[in-house]
């Protein structure tokens, strides 16, 4: 017995040795990539910010489907003041309208045999409902104190006007880069980007037009997002969710409210859902949110850098720990929630048919097919039908962690935003990004803006806004990448 505890304990000794060599030996923290460019703390034409309020008094709302041409009319107006307002693009650069509302620009390079850095950047913006709970309205573009106010603030027309500056920017300078720079601007991104994105993407394939890497919107420099982090972490979105949309029927004869049966539509429905809610996906901590734990070890306390360092024998209390939290769970499992559920039209009459629709977010590595597969799997109830309905896609691949695309935006990052830690993540939410999946395979997520607790608030909700300071930087960023390619 004094043999078996003696090994014992020495194994759990050589285990602890191999997680301590392992987090502060041989996983040191890299030195951060800066090279002080000029251009990464130069001054940013003031009247930049005014211009940024103009295309937020756009009304840029998506399209409807129903009668387009005024939503339509608005986009070609914003496409007319980008001309006015960016001379030496409009006269040096290729333009070419998409679908009548969306934007490709091509800037001009030195070797056009290199294949393109395509940015992309969405036109549309969502709805107000009640701009009464405006600090100021959404549409006025209101600047006060170096804050700009409106719809379009952080999503997306941050990331428009300030490829807008720093592309016009390097034509005033005549530095002229290597590759080809392109800025697609679709106008239907808040409603799946059939219309903008999928067209543009067309058009690149069709014109045989070769894409190295994609960037568009996704992440920032995040505050206080990583467990044990005191740094801000610049996320490079490698990959996004995928989407799909699941109706769950019940038909069954109704009737008299008064003489109901046990089993009706009703509480058939209600308990598929419920054994829906009782059971989760398989919680997986893969790539990237495996790349993001591991690149942001060096930097945190040694009790988190010990356990992040080691997530080969770590992971089942990691996983444990994320699932704990709404949107850390949705970083390591496909998540389901039911959104909808119809039933009944009056109140003594038992429903003859009670529908619900459930809204998942797919893992990378799970299937549009796995989801309905599991659907009637958990439910296990030949009385309840289920079909996929609306809008889905599958979840993207993986992009590399390296290379051409995640390196420019790495080292522009070490420049603009010297204390940041950079590292790979996983989109929760879409993007554009889906449609351009036929074009290339190095797509990235990230928005060189700060995000925090309380901007966050303003996407798709009300009081959107930026500061000043913030788009500045996102101005040089873009100088910075663009000076890199």
């Amino acid at each position: 017995m004094k043999k078996v505890f003696k090994s014992l304990l020495l194994a759990i000794g050589i285990l602890l040795l191999v997680m301590v060599l392992k987090a502060f030996v041989f996983n040191t923290k890299p030195e951060f990539n800066s090279l002080n460019s000029p251009s990464a703390s130069s001054k940013v034409d003031g009247s930049a910010f005014l211009r940024f309020s103009q295309a937020l008094q756009f009304r840029t709302l998506s399209p409807s489907g129903v009668d387009d041409s005024m939503a339509i009319q608005k986009f070609q107006q914003l496409h007319h003041w980008m001309k006015i307002n960016y001379p030496l693009l409009a006269q040096k650069a290729t333009w070419s309208v998409i679908n009548q509302g969306s934007l490709l620009i091509e800037l001009p390079s030195m070797n056009k045999t290199l294949p393109a850095a395509l940015f992309l950047g969405h036109l549309d913006v969502v709805p107000v409902e009640d701009s009464s709970n405006w600090k100021y309205p959404p549409f006025d573009g209101t600047i006060e104190k170096d804050t700009l106010w409106g719809r379009g603030a952080l999503d997306d027309k941050n990331a428009v006007i300030a490829l807008l500056e720093s592309a016009e920017d390097i034509l005033k300078t005549n530095k002229i880069p290597q590759r080809r720079i392109l800025l697609a601007f679709g106008h239907d991104e808040e409603v799946g980007g059939n219309l903008g994105a999928a067209q543009i993407s067309k058009y690149l394939k069709d014109n045989n037009i070769e894409i190295g890497f994609v960037n568009d919107e996704g992440f920032g420099v995040m505050e206080k997002v990583i467990p044990g982090l005191k740094n801000d972490a610049a996320i490079i979105g490698v990959a996004e969710k995928g989407y799909a949309t699941v109706e769950i029927s019940v038909e069954i004869k109704g009737g008299h409210s008064a003489w109901p049966k046990r089993d009706n539509t009703t509480s058939v429905l209600t308990s598929a859902l419920n054994k829906l809610d009782e059971t989760q996906f398989e919680s997986r901590i893969q790539e990237p949110i495996k790349g993001l734990f591991e690149s942001s070890a060096p930097y945190m306390d040694w009790g988190y850098r010990l356990l992040f360092s080691n997530l080969w024998i770590t992971s089942p209390l990691v996983k444990w720990v994320l699932n704990q939290g709404d949107k850390t769970a949705a970083t390591v499992r496909t998540t389901h929630v039911t959104t909808i559920i119809n039933a009944g039209e009056k109140e003594n009459v038992v429903p003859p048919k009670a529908t619900a629709i459930v809204n998942f977010r797919l893992l990378p590595g799970d299937s549009i097919k796995n989801v309905i597969d599991w659907v009637k799997r958990t439910i296990n109830d030949d009385r309840v039908k289920v079909r996929l309905t609306g809008n889905s896609n599958e979840s993207s691949p993986v992009s590399p962690s390296n290379g051409l695309g995640f390196d420019e935006l790495h080292n522009s990052v070490n420049e603009v935003f010297p204390s940041a830690v950079v590292v790979p993540g996983l989109a929760i939410v879409g993007s554009d990004c889906k449609h351009y999946i036929q074009n290339c395979d190095r797509i990235y997520r990230f928005l060189p803006y700060k995000f925090n607790s309380v901007n966050l608030t303003g996407i798709h909700g009300k009081n959107e806004h930026v500061i000043r300071a913030d788009f500045e930087n996102a101005v040089r960023f873009y100088t910075v990448l663009f000076g890199k390619l």
